[in-house]
């Protein structure tokens, strides 16, 4: 025993020597892995051995998976919510702006809960929007498809999904600069259409806004003089092209295709996808549309803003098409 001793202590001092001599030319690696292997490993009882491999194999691993938990990154988006969005993805924690509970008081995120009847929930940075189907009619371009009140045309339908805009990302040719999302617990709401989705006005209400400019014809009126505008001259425009980004409507439902009306005249009527827009601030010259008059137009929009479902802009330029189609007597 005592001479193997003396041999394997001799081999490796002889190794030892070999390498500082020759320093660290290429083929050392192999010829040290022959000497450790041949010379050191030989004397040592194998069952001892294959122990101490596997247990120093086990605290590797035990090192790494501690390791591995230690430094595992939390998900930066929060934690999951019961909100889901229009286009089917989960709302997380951190993208919540504000928690209103039933009495407009604030409240924490953790009330957000399926039997928290009331509770409003705001998102800013984002809203849910589709492109429009691009269809639309109106009874002084095509009578022959109004029958009255009535559109007796095929109806178009918008297949389009609803995906999320963020602030920055484009639609419709326009940019999206600012953006609430509203949530409200409503479990009957919920029930039916499997959504908590709400972009009404309210108290609070939603806002967007966005930068670029659009071009769409239409029916321009100016308010006759009545007791709620005694002096008239408010300006209303109803489109008769669907040119403008759809928001989603209450709880994630599509209204779809609707008739709506110049003024409220009746007499004037478009088939759309969009409602009427309120132009304001015009920088530009409206001809001869007198007070209580309606005239089809050509007119250019910017600073494009939607109030809950409500949608104003600014009038950057308007270009007359027709005479004057109905004028509204004042009523004062």
């Amino acid at each position: 025993m005592r001479s193997r001793i003396t041999v394997s202590i001799f081999s490796v001092m002889t190794a030892v020597l070999s390498l500082s001599i020759g320093g660290c030319s290429g083929d050392n690696s192999e010829s040290t892995a022959d000497i450790t292997q041949s010379n050191i490993e030989q004397p040592i009882n194998s069952t001892d051995s294959s122990s101490a491999a596997e247990s120093s194999e086990s605290s590797s691993e035990s090192s790494d998976e501690n390791s591995s938990a230690e430094t595992e990154p939390a998900d930066p988006r929060g934690e999951p919510t019961i909100l889901v969005g229009l286009d089917g993805e989960t709302i997380y924690t951190s993208e919540i702006t504000k928690v209103l509970d039933i009495h407009g008081d604030f409240t924490t995120v953790d009330q957000i809960t399926a039997d928290n009847d009331g509770v409003r929930v705001f998102c800013d940075g984002f809203q849910y929007f589709k492109e429009p189907e691009g269809t639309a009619y109106d009874n002084y371009n095509n009578p022959e498809l109004f029958d009255g009140m009535e559109f007796v045309g095929e109806i178009p339908v918008n297949n389009n999904k609803y995906r999320r805009v963020n602030v920055g990302d484009k639609i419709c040719g326009l940019t999206l600069v600012e953006a609430t999302t509203q949530f409200l617990i409503d479990p009957s709401g919920y029930e039916e259409n499997h959504s908590y989705y709400y972009p009404d006005v309210g108290d609070y209400g939603v806002f967007m806004r966005f930068e670029g400019m659009v071009t769409i014809e239409g029916f321009m009126s100016s308010s006759a003089r009545n007791s709620y505008e005694p002096d008239g001259g408010a300006l209303r425009f109803t489109p008769i092209e669907n040119k403008l980004p759809i928001l989603g409507s209450w709880f994630g439902l599509d209204v779809g295709f609707f008739v709506t009306s110049a003024y409220n005249t009746n007499e004037l009527l478009c088939f759309t996808e969009m409602g009427e827009i309120s132009p304001d601030k015009p920088t530009c010259d409206l001809g001869n549309l007198g007070i209580g008059d309606i005239m089809y137009v050509r007119a250019t929009f910017s600073d494009i803003r939607y109030i809950g479902d409500l949608c104003a802009a600014k009038l950057e330029n308007m270009e007359i098409l027709s005479d004057v189609l109905v004028h509204v007597d004042d009523s004062i």
